[in-house]
């Protein structure tokens, strides 16, 4: 689809704040990821638009976004090595992008703006980390399209500036909290004798982890690339008889269902590739530390979780799972640079080049009731699998598992050098078996 901007609006702003300093150890570790996968990896929003739509509205929405959080109003600035620094502007000027859509379908336009900014690459030293777009037909506005590149708000961020955005007092136009520590300030915590003693027990807990862990769990990975036509794919997995089973195996175990699934995840893919123990990268949200709960920036880390699921029952391996993902998550959250030196010295102290870019992402949060049941329950539907190519992949395995009420969706993509199509699906197939048979009262599945 040919789509030119017809009209850009200029949005001045002011806010609290200015200064130049390290990117914090998430933002690091977010964009050693960008860099890898050559994209900015942006979280995109698309939303329909009521009749009568103004311009105004919107300039006071990106307004708001970039005088209030200093993340928004960020440049990087490289140093001779190309080390990336961060500098907050105190003010400045971004603009609206305006795209007529020239008979084509409106949402069809916003769908093409949609992917564009998906794996458009940023101008970090000169472009605000924070786009908007609006569509237009025939003079009225049909939709708005945000981008804010990944280094510089994860997913719960991006929801705390909506929420402050919507929560705005009427009289004073401010919102109702505290917009939370941003980055310099996180960056200024992590070099203080505080942070600097939480670094240096995640080295500790790595080190002891990478002494433990096989160079890969994808035997098949020879450190060949195999051409990369039709290397890379993406899967879609829907289980709708997976989220009530993970409920009833987690009120059956006494535990929430994330051990249940991440349990069902290791085993699975164990037994598909005969490796153990299983050692994966899993996303951690370190929002539960202070001032960070609502803060505008990047907060996401990766945690390294080994679990061995040996000849261990299905609800021991979940208990154990428990505590793994538990320490995982308590120590994701370190100097990217140093983790990485370490994860090079311990391979080369074991002979062995240490390859950990299996990510498993729970993206589902903390467990909410189930929802009431409405008559009798009738047959759950088949399980699906939808697959697509794809261009490029950063990691050899992705794992995103989404929040349903009615379902478990599952997201995957996959390097095939690694693992196989036929194998990803085996994967699958095997976690949604686990966690059915482990929804089944004990006496039950015994007599399987």
């Amino acid at each position: 689809m040919d789509l030119t901007v017809a009209e850009r609006i200029a949005v001045p702003f002011a806010g609290e704040g200015a200064g130049e300093g390290p990117l914090t150890w998430t933002q690091q570790s977010m964009w050693q990821q960008m860099v890898w996968a050559d994209n900015s990896l942006s979280l995109v929003a698309v939303r329909d638009l009521a009749p009568g739509a103004d311009t105004a509205e919107f300039v006071a929405e990106y307004g708001f976004y970039l005088d209030r959080y200093q993340a928004m109003r960020t440049l990087l600035r490289f140093t001779a090595d190309g080390t990336p620094l961060q500098v907050v502007h105190s003010s400045g000027t971004a603009e609206i992008e305006v795209y007529d859509t020239g008979g084509h379908d409106p949402a069809a336009v916003a769908a093409e703006l949609k992917q564009r900014f998906i794996f458009a690459k940023f101008d970090y030293e000169r472009e605000w980390p924070i786009r908007m777009a609006l569509v237009r037909r025939d003079g009225a506005l049909t939709h708005a399209v945000l981008a804010i590149a990944h280094h510089a708000a994860d997913g719960d961020a991006a929801l705390a500036m909506f929420e402050d955005l919507r929560d705005r007092d009427p009289a004073t136009g401010l919102p109702g909290r505290p917009p939370g520590l941003p980055p310099l300030a996180q960056a200024r915590l992590q070099a203080s004798p505080a942070g600097q003693r939480q670094h240096a027990a995640s080295l500790r807990y790595w080190e002891q982890q990478l002494r433990l862990v096989p160079p890969t769990v994808f035997p098949a990975y020879a450190g060949t690339a195999p051409p990369r036509q039709g290397r890379y794919w993406y899967v879609e997995f829907t289980s709708p008889a997976m989220a009530p089973a993970l409920r009833a195996a987690a009120a059956r175990l006494d535990v929430s269902t994330q051990p249940v699934l991440f349990a069902a995840f290791a085993a699975a893919l164990s037994q598909v590739t005969g490796v153990a123990p299983v050692a994966v990268m899993i996303t951690v949200n370190n929002r539960f530390r202070p001032g960070f709960a609502n803060a505008a920036g990047h907060l996401i880390q990766h945690g390294l979780c080994v679990l061995d699921p040996g000849d261990l029952p299905f609800e021991d391996l979940v208990r154990r799972a428990r505590g793994r993902l538990l320490a995982a998550q308590k120590y994701g959250y370190y100097q990217q640079d140093e983790v990485d030196a370490l994860v090079a010295r311990i391979g080369a102290e074991r002979g062995a080049e240490l390859d950990v870019r299996c990510l498993y992402n729970d993206r589902r949060g903390p467990d909410e009731p189930a929802p009431a049941p409405t008559g009798e329950p009738g047959p759950a539907a088949e399980s699906t699998l939808v697959w697509q190519h794809v261009d490029d992949l950063h990691h050899h395995l992705i794992f995103h598992a989404n929040a349903s009420a009615a379902a478990l969706t599952v997201q995957v993509q996959v390097d095939t050098a690694c693992l196989n199509r036929a194998d990803v699906t085996a994967l699958l197939e095997r976690m949604e078996q686990l966690v059915l048979a482990a929804a089944r009262p004990v006496d039950a599945a015994r007599g399987q």
